[in-house]
C-alpha cells in the first residue's frame, strides 16, 4: 500500500521545498514531488503545510523518560526509546558511562533483544552502542564515576569488544592515554568509529589522533582541554584541534545551557554545517519534570538533580548531563541561534548518517531510502513521525 504525505515543505540539505509530496512503499520512500505534483497513492495524509524531514538521528543519549539503557533491561531500554521517538528521534545509538564489564554486557545484552523483539519496528532503530570510556582522562571526568575510568588502555579492551559481539559502534577515548591512538589502528577497520572526549589532550595529541583514524570529537566543549601556558608559551588543546581540522566531526549538546547561543554561532561559524552532529546527550530525566534522577544505571548510578532544563550534579557546580530531545536541539539552533532550518536538519540527518556508515539508507528524504520521517511546525512541535513507513506517533 502507498501513501502519499501531501501539502508540506520538505527540508533538505538544498533548502526548503513548498508544497512538496512523498510517496511511501512499505517501508521505503518510493518518490518525492518537489513541483506540487502529487503522487498517485492508496492513501493521502494531509500534511497542512508543516515541514516535513528525514528522521532525526541521535548519536549520544544515555536515556530518557525515567529510564537509562544501562539499567540493562528490555524495559528501560523501550522506555528511553519510546520518549525521544515522540519527539522526533527514529534512530539512535545508545551511550554508557564508564562501568563494570558487567553493565556493559547486560547493557548490550538488552539492546540486542529489543531490536530483535517485534516491537522493534515502532521503535527509533538502534544503530549500535557508544561507549563513553572507559579510557578517559581522570582530570576531565565531569559526571563520570572517577572509580570505573582508567587510566591507560589495557588488554580489557578485547573482552569489552567481545561483549559488544559487533554492536560496538562509536568509542569515547581521549586520545593522549597510552595504547589510546594504537587501539584506534586496530579497531578503525572494524567500523568502529573514534571520538575524541573526556580529554586533557593537547594538539600534538589530536593530530596524532587523527592520523590514527579518529574522526570525531564527544560534546565540544564539554569534558575537553583548552589553551594552557607551559613556560609562557600558548599550547593548544583539543577544543582548538578539533575546530581547526576538517577530518574531525564535532558532537554539539544544543539545548541552550550546556553552550550559550554564542558558541553554537561560533562552532557553526568555524566548522560549517557539513561538520556538525546534534546530539542530545540525554539522561533518563529527560522528558519527565524536574526532581531527583540517578545518572547512570538502577544498580550503581549516582543521584543528581534536574531543574531549570538540565541536570546538575550535587555540587552544583557542574551539569551532569542533558534532558534535551532533539526537537529542542532543533528549535534553539533554528529560533535562538538563528542558523538556517535546513542546515540545522542536515545536522541531525545526513550528517550523524554520513558518520555512522549509513547515508546510503537514513538520513535524506530521497527514493529507495528508509521511510524515517519527522512532521513538526513553526514552533519545531513534532506533529507525525513515521518509522519504516508507519505512522508511529
Amino acid at each position: 500500500m502507498k501513501t502519499r504525505i501531501e501539502h508540506i515543505r520538505l527540508v533538505t540539505p538544498d533548502g526548503i521545498f513548498e508544497d512538496a509530496s512523498v510517496l511511501l512503499d512499505g517501508d521505503k520512500i518510493a518518490a518525492v514531488s518537489t513541483d506540487g505534483t502529487l503522487l498517485p497513492a492508496d492513501t493521502v495524509v494531509d500534511g497542512e503545510n508543516r515541514y516535513l524531514s528525514a528522521g532525526f538521528i541521535d548519536i549520544h543519549l544515555h536515556g530518557g523518560g525515567g529510564h537509562d539503557f544501562m539499567d540493562g533491561s528490555e524495559e528501560a531500554v523501550i522506555g528511553a526509546l519510546e520518549k525521544h521517538l515522540h519527539h522526533g528521534t527514529t534512530a539512535c545509538v545508545p551511550t554508557t558511562l564508564c562501568c563494570e564489564n558487567e553493565e556493559l554486557a547486560e547493557t548490550f545484552a538488552a539492546c540486542r533483544r529489543v531490536r530483535a523483539s517485534a516491537k522493534a519496528a515502532d521503535l527509533p532503530e538502534i544503530l549500535g552502542v557508544h561507549l563513553e570510556g572507559p579510557y578517559i582522562a581522570a582530570e576531565m571526568a565531569g559526571a563520570q564515576d572517577p572509580a570505573y575510568i582508567r587510566s591507560s588502555v589495557d588488554d580489557d579492551w578485547s573482552t569489552i569488544c567481545a561483549l559488544a559481539e559487533g554492536d560496538l559502534k562509536i568509542w569515547t577515548v581521549a586520545p593522549e592515554l597510552p595504547g589510546a591512538v594504537e587501539l584506534c589502528r586496530q579497531l578503525k577497520d572494524q567500523g568502529i568509529l573514534f571520538s575524541a572526549g573526556h580529554s586533557a589532550a593537547r594538539y600534538s595529541d589530536v593530530t596524532a589522533a587523527i592520523d590514527a583514524g579518529y574522526t570525531m570529537a564527544t560534546h565540544l566543549y564539554s569534558g575537553m582541554s583548552t589553551i594552557i601556558r607551559e613556560n609562557g608559551y600558548r599550547v593548544p588543546g583539543l577544543l582548538e584541534g578539533s575546530l581547526l581540522h576538517d577530518e574531525i566531526c564535532v558532537e554539539v549538546i544544543a539545548d541552550g545551557l550546556h553552550l550559550p547561543i554564542s558558541l553554537l554561532q561560533l562552532i557553526y561559524k568555524t566548522k560549517g554545517r557539513d561538520r556538525m552532529v546534534l546530539i542530545t546527550d540525554a539522561m533518563r530525566g529527560a522528558g519527565m519534570p524536574d526532581g531527583d534522577y540517578l545518572l547512570g544505571s538502577l544498580k550503581k548510578g549516582q543521584m543528581v538533580q534536574v531543574f531549570d532544563g538540565i541536570a546538575h550534579m550535587p555540587d552544583g557546580i557542574s551539569f551532569a548531563g542533558s534532558v534535551a530531545t532533539t526537537d529542542r536541539l532543533v528549535r534553539v539552533m533554528a529560533k535562538d541561534a538563528g542558523i538556517p532550518l535546513s542546515d540545522v536538519i542536515t545536522m541531525l540527518t545526513v550528517n550523524p548518517a554520513r558518520e555512522l556508515g549509513i547515508a546510503d539508507r537514513k538520513g535524506s528524504v530521497a527514493p529507495g531510502y528508509d521511510a524515517d520521517l519527522v512532521l513538526f511546525d513553526d514552533n519545531i512541535t513534532v506533529c507525525g513521525v513515521w518509522r519504516g513507513g508507519k505512522k508511529v506517533v
